[in-house]
C-alpha cells in the first residue's frame, strides 16, 4: 500500500496542469513532487490601471440615432457611445466600468487583476493581453426584437506582456491601438503566485519561460535553488548530456515543486542507516517481506509527523511575530 505523503503526491499530480519531469535525485526520498498543485493552477496575477481611451467609433450604424428625441429620452446614443474595456489573458476576462457619452473616455480608479492560469499557455508561446472596446446598447435597443443582442465591439488589440512575466521588465505603460481604430492607454504590471523560491527548494520553468529549441536544458526538468540574489535565482540543472550545469534566471520564471522542511530533514536523518542496510541485497529481500509491516507502522506514525510539522509551524510564527513586532 501506498503511504499518506505519496498518496497525497499522486493526488496532487493527477490535478495539476502543469506536469514537470520527475528525477529521483530532486525529490524527498524518490516520492513524487510534494508541492506540485501548491499554486492552485494559478501562475501569476496580471495587474492592468486603465487610464484612458481616445478615437472610439460605433462600428455600425445605429438606426434610432435619426428618431426625434430619442437620444434625450437615453433610448438611442446617436452619435454618441458609452464606451468601456474589456482585458483578457487566456481564458480569464475582466471589464472596466462604462463611462457614458463619450468617444474619448478617462478612467481614475480603474484598476483590475487578471489570474494567469496553467495550462492556457504551450511552452515557450507569449502571453498576450487582449483589450477589446466594447460599446454598451441602449435600453430600447438591447429590447427591440430586430435589434442585435449584446453589447457590441468597438474594436480589438493586444500588447505582449512575456518580458513581465519573465522578470525582464517591472511596468509597461503603453497605449494599444484596437482595429479597426481607437486606442487604449494603460499601466500593466505582473506578480508571481506561489511559494518564493529559497536556497535548497526543486524548482521548474513556468510554460512562458521555456524554450523548445534549447539543447542544453529540458524545459521541463526540475533545478535545484542553489543561491538566491534579490529577484534572481542560481539554480543547478541536469543537461541533457547528464552532465550538471547551472542557470540564472527570474524568480517569476519557475515554481516551487519541492522543499525540505526541518522535520523532512530530521526524518531522512534518521533514515540513511536502515537505507544503507535496505540497499543491501538481503535488505531487498527483508523489504519484500517486512513492507505491509513498515507501511502499517508509518500509518500510526502519520499523526505524530502532522503534529510535529505544526508544532514547528507554531514556533516558525512566534518568531516571524517577534522579529516583526
Amino acid at each position: 500500500s501506498r503511504t499518506f505523503a505519496q498518496k497525497k503526491a499522486d493526488e496532487l499530480e493527477d490535478e495539476a496542469h502543469d506536469l514537470p519531469k520527475w528525477s529521483p535525485e530532486m525529490s524527498y526520498r524518490g516520492q513524487q513532487y510534494r508541492y506540485l498543485n501548491h499554486q492552485s493552477n494559478v501562475i501569476g496575477y496580471v495587474k492592468v490601471k486603465l487610464l484612458s481611451a481616445s478615437n472610439l467609433k460605433r462600428r455600425d450604424w445605429s438606426y434610432l440615432g435619426g428618431v426625434p428625441g430619442a437620444s434625450t429620452l437615453g433610448l438611442s446614443k446617436g452619435s454618441e457611445i458609452s464606451p468601456y474595456m474589456e482585458f483578457s489573458v487566456g481564458r480569464s476576462t475582466k471589464s472596466s466600468s462604462i463611462v457614458a457619452n463619450t468617444s474619448n473616455p478617462s478612467w481614475k480608479r480603474e484598476s483590475f487583476t487578471i489570474p494567469l492560469r496553467k495550462g492556457t499557455f504551450e511552452d515557450g508561446m507569449p502571453v498576450i493581453l487582449k483589450v477589446r472596446g466594447m460599446e454598451s446598447q441602449a435600453v430600447l435597443e438591447s429590447v427591440l426584437p430586430t435589434a442585435v443582442k449584446g453589447d457590441k465591439s468597438l474594436g480589438n488589440g493586444g500588447v505582449d506582456i512575456t518580458e513581465l512575466c519573465t522578470g525582464s521588465k517591472d511596468i509597461i505603460d503603453t497605449t494599444i491601438n484596437l482595429d479597426p481604430c481607437g486606442e487604449v492607454h494603460c499601466l500593466i504590471a505582473y506578480e508571481p503566485h506561489g511559494i518564493e523560491p529559497a536556497v535548497g527548494d526543486i524548482v521548474v520553468m513556468e510554460a512562458f519561460s521555456r524554450k523548445k529549441t534549447n539543447l542544453i536544458l529540458d524545459p521541463q526538468a526540475p533545478m535545484k535553488v542553489l543561491a538566491v540574489n534579490g529577484n534572481y535565482l542560481h539554480a543547478q540543472y541536469r543537461m541533457l548530456t547528464e552532465r550538471f550545469g547551472a542557470v540564472k534566471i527570474h524568480r517569476n520564471g519557475v515554481f516551487v515543486v519541492e522543499r525540505l522542511n526541518f522535520i523532512d530533514s530530521i526524518w531522512n536523518l534518521a533514515m540513511k542507516p536502515s537505507d544503507i542496510v535496505l540497499n543491501t541485497k538481503a535488505g531487498h529481500k527483508a523489504t519484500k517481506i517486512a513492507k505491509p509491516y513498515v507501511n502499517y507502522v508509518g500509518e500510526l506514525a502519520k499523526p505524530a509527523v502532522f503534529s510535529a510539522q505544526l508544532a514547528v509551524g507554531a514556533v516558525k510564527a512566534s518568531v516571524n511575530a517577534g522579529l516583526t513586532g
